[in-house]
C-alpha cells in the first residue's frame, strides 16, 4: 500500500475516533450536568496544605429506592449509611472499575484480579487497622460512610507517582503550558429518599477533585497551570461515564428481579 494512503488510511481512522469519542462526550454532558462544588462534603473540596483543589466536578443520576435497597444485605428499612455503602459497592463492583482495577493489577502485580472493591466486608479499616486500599491499590478509603457530619459518603483518594508530576514540573517552570495533578479524590453520594408519582427515588452521584502543587513562581492560584482543557474533559466524560455504567447495572438488576 502506497505511503500516502496509509497515511490516509490512519488520519480518516483517527478522526472517526476523536468525533465518535466527541459525540459521547457531548451526550454525557447533557445527561448528567454538573452540580456546584457545594453539593459535595468539605472533605472533598479541601485539599492538603501544600496543594490547591482548582475544581471539582460533581455529576448525579435518579433510581428508584428499591433498585438500591435490593442491593442492601438486610430486609428492613435501610439507613442512609447503609444505601451509601450500598451505592459506592455498586460503584467498584461495576464492570468499568473492575476493569480499571484488573488493568492495574495486571500492570503493577502480573494480576487478573480487579482486588478488593468493598463487596466483602465493605469500607471499613483492614484487620491491621489501615485504611482499606481498593482496586490493586489504585485508591484508597479516605473516610468511610457516616463517619461524621460531614460525611457524603464513601470518599477515596489516589495519589499520583511523584516521578511523572516532578518532570511535568520542571518542564514548565522552562515554558511548558501544563503540569500534572498530585492528587485524586473521589465522593459517591446518596440523597435522602424522596417520592415521586408514588414511587420512592434517591439521587446517587458520583464527584472527582483534582489537587494541584502550588507553585510560587507560577503566581496565583488562577494562574497556575493545570492540566489541557482536552484532558480535563476527557476526566470529566469518564466520570459521567462510572456512574451512567454503573446506575445502568443497578436498574438492569432490578428489572430482572
Amino acid at each position: 500500500m502506497p505511503r500516502i494512503v496509509r497515511l490516509l488510511s490512519y488520519t480518516a481512522v483517527a478522526g472517526v475516533a476523536s468525533y465518535s469519542i466527541h459525540r459521547q462526550l457531548i451526550h454525557l454532558e447533557e445527561k448528567y450536568p454538573a452540580f456546584p462544588p457545594s453539593a459535595g462534603s468539605k472533605a472533598l473540596r479541601t485539599p492538603s496544605p501544600t496543594t490547591h483543589c482548582p475544581y471539582v466536578d460533581i455529576y448525579a443520576a435518579q433510581i428508584p429506592l428499591s433498585a438500591l435497597h435490593a442491593r442492601v444485605p438486610s430486609n428492613k428499612q435501610p439507613t442512609k449509611t447503609e444505601l451509601e455503602n450500598a451505592w459506592a459497592r455498586s460503584v467498584f463492583g461495576s464492570r468499568i472499575l473492575r476493569a480499571e482495577g484488573l488493568l492495574i493489577g495486571l500492570c503493577t502485580k502480573l494480576s487478573l484480579s480487579p482486588s478488593y472493591t468493598g463487596d466483602a466486608d465493605g469500607f471499613s479499616p483492614d484487620e491491621s487497622g489501615k485504611p482499606r486500599v481498593l482496586l490493586n491499590g489504585g485508591l484508597r478509603v479516605q473516610r468511610v460512610p457516616g463517619a461524621d457530619e460531614d460525611s457524603n459518603g464513601l470518599l477515596v483518594s489516589m495519589r499520583l507517582p511523584d516521578g511523572p508530576r516532578l518532570f511535568f514540573e520542571a518542564i514548565a517552570r522552562w515554558g511548558y503550558p501544563w503540569r500534572l495533578m498530585t492528587c485524586v479524590r473521589h465522593e459517591m453520594s446518596v440523597s435522602e429518599p424522596y417520592e415521586m408519582k408514588g414511587e420512592k427515588f434517591v439521587q446517587v452521584g458520583f464527584a472527582s477533585a483534582h489537587d494541584y502543587e502550588v507553585v510560587e513562581t507560577e503566581g496565583a492560584l488562577d494562574q497556575q497551570k493545570l492540566l489541557p482543557a482536552w484532558v480535563s474533559r476527557l476526566h470529566r466524560g469518564y466520570a459521567r461515564y462510572v456512574l451512567d455504567s454503573t446506575v445502568e447495572e443497578v436498574i438492569r438488576e432490578l428489572e430482572r428481579a
